[in-house]
């Protein structure tokens, strides 16, 4: 995956999850005042939606367990969450005393490491995102820029094809817009049906590596017989694998 692709998915993350649902929003009473949370629970089943196969680990470990410092009352663990590829540091902290300080460390760290990539971001932050006016300017930029990065490339002259020529691979823009979701009120969460959008990437890139039959990845990757059956998630999963037997593809040819 480009490093362009990457960051359009990133962006994502943040643009469908800075704002939580509020039915997944408790409170918490601390010095005085009420604070907002999401379970670490959630934050994991958010976590498993965006990538199945993100992941963590402890920066430390001491005796086959993860390494816990403990100062003043308070004790912390230090850590990297991986997700979509990308691994950031973030820090569980809780009282010493806990009962269950394990379980409590790696929960807090997980709402600490998730919030760096925007997924319930708007708890940390006194700013309105009620608007979401910052995420979408975000879309509108990204948008903008792949657009003249793709007007720029066919302009030059270098990029001229014969009207003859068979149908040119997927560039990675045309691949990141698919991961892209549209800067408006009611842009789709992460679990609607695959879109238009996708399903043309997804025909694209079958009949590049796999002549058009794309049914039986279907069934292997998901255990279902229909394109249209696929949610937007799995229809990412799919696009990122038909790309890596794309690139498998173009690393065995020969020189």
């Amino acid at each position: 995956m480009s490093n362009e692709t990457e960051a359009v998915m990133l962006k994502a993350v943040l643009e469908q999850y800075a704002t939580p649902d509020p039915k997944i929003v408790g409170t918490i009473p601390r010095n005085g005042i009420n604070l907002a949370y999401v379970s670490h629970s959630e934050i994991t089943r958010i976590l498993i939606e965006i990538d199945p196969m993100w992941n963590w680990q402890p920066i430390d470990w001491v005796n086959g367990r993860p390494a816990i410092h403990e100062a003043n009352g308070v004790a912390t663990m230090w850590a990297t969450l991986t997700l979509l590829g990308k691994s950031l540091i973030g820090v569980g902290s809780v009282r010493a005393d806990k009962p269950d300080l394990d379980k409590e460390l790696v929960g807090d760290f997980l709402r600490n490491a998730a919030m760096r990539f925007g997924i319930c971001l708007s708890l940390w932050s006194k700013q309105d995102w009620e608007v979401k006016g910052n995420v979408e300017s975000i879309s509108v930029i990204q948008t903008r820029r792949a657009e003249q990065a793709q007007e720029a490339k066919k302009a030059h002259p270098a990029n001229e094809r014969p009207k003859s020529s068979p149908q040119e691979a997927l560039s990675d823009e045309q691949i990141a817009s698919a991961f892209t979701t549209s800067p408006t009120p009611t842009t789709a969460k992460i679990g609607s049906l695959i879109s238009d959008k996708q399903k043309g990437l997804v025909s694209s890139l079958a009949r590049e590596v796999a002549d058009g039959e794309v049914q039986p990845i279907i069934r292997t990757l998901f255990g279902k017989d229909n394109l249209n059956t696929l949610t937007t998630k799995e229809g990412s999963e799919l696009i990122k694998h038909l790309m890596d037997m794309r690139k498998k593809a173009t690393d065995e040819q020969p020189f």
